[in-house]
């Protein structure tokens, strides 16, 4: 992480350590669902990909900058506060050896260690939404990019197995972080009206939002409870528990799923949010 932050503008420590914590089982739990999201949010950039220069901000394990790649990008700098995640990060695929993909980099959005207009285009897929005060993270983007291409999750939107895997496991004692809770829907970037216009009062022209749905290939009980148990605000409970222990949460979780009704295939109401800097070219 860099930047000299405020104290009330630093990200919560929990949630680095949430995100850290959850790192070694992201690709296998929640990636399955975050892929098709991330090449949805590349195919709605505002600018073509082809020989571009990309940052994907909250990179996580890389899946937005693997997107970017496979649709042409010449480089990708992957971001994020998570340096768990960033060990993770799988942008260096062998198909993509020809051309650079960057060295992940741990930073804060509202503090890039990067140069003004050194990027043709920010991704920032699911990561608007943490930021305490999302105005400066855009104004930051607007900083050091020419567009951008962000999303969230629609306000309101939600799933069965939500709900069905948090009463499981709150039978073995977990109870959410506050992170995690302060992210309540509909605040923030989940607004599409509220974050278009923090995007236009950072100065970026041509601003748009929609929301679209995006099927994904998680369908099981036991796909949709690894999605739900492999996100960052489980992942420190989890590590509290024995190895039997996580595996009765696990079976109590997918058992939870099935008599829900939630299983077949996961549907993601997401915003896009596309933007471009002033007098950018295409």
């Amino acid at each position: 992480m860099v930047g000299n932050q405020s104290p009330s503008r630093r990200p919560p420590a929990d949630l680095i350590h949430a995100y850290d914590a959850a790192a070694d089982g992201w690709d296998a739990g929640p990636g399955p669902m975050y892929a098709p999201l991330a090449r949805t949010l590349v195919a709605a950039a505002p600018v073509p990909l082809t020989g571009r220069v990309v940052l994907d901000l909250g990179a996580g394990t890389g899946v937005a900058g693997r997107a970017a790649l496979a649709a042409g990008a010449h480089r990708v700098v992957g971001a994020d506060l998570s340096e768990a995640m960033l060990h993770r990060h799988a942008l260096k695929d062998r198909a993509f050896e020809d051309r650079a993909a960057g060295c992940p980099v741990a930073a804060d959005a509202v503090a890039l260690p990067f140069r003004d207009g050194c990027f043709d285009l920010a991704l920032a897929a699911f990561c608007l939404n943490h930021l305490i005060r999302l105005a400066d993270g855009l104004a930051e983007l607007r900083r050091v990019a020419g567009a951008i291409a962000a999303s969230t999750f629609a306000a309101g939107w939600t799933h069965p197995a939500k709900e069905a895997v948090d009463e499981a496991a709150r039978s073995f004692g977990y109870h959410p972080p506050s992170w995690y809770t302060a992210l309540a829907p509909g605040e923030r970037a989940a607004d599409p009206e509220l974050l278009a216009s923090c995007a236009a009062a950072a100065g970026f022209t041509r601003v748009q939002t929609r929301t679209m749905a995006v099927p994904t290939p998680v369908a099981t009980p036991a796909a949709l409870a690894a999605w739900r148990l492999g996100m960052a605000h489980y992942a420190p409970f989890l590590q509290t528990l024995d190895a039997p222990a996580r595996i009765a949460v696990r079976r109590a979780a997918e058992q939870a799923v099935a008599a829900s009704g939630a299983a077949g295939p996961l549907t993601v109401e997401m915003t896009v949010l596309t933007a471009r800097r002033a007098a950018h070219p295409d």
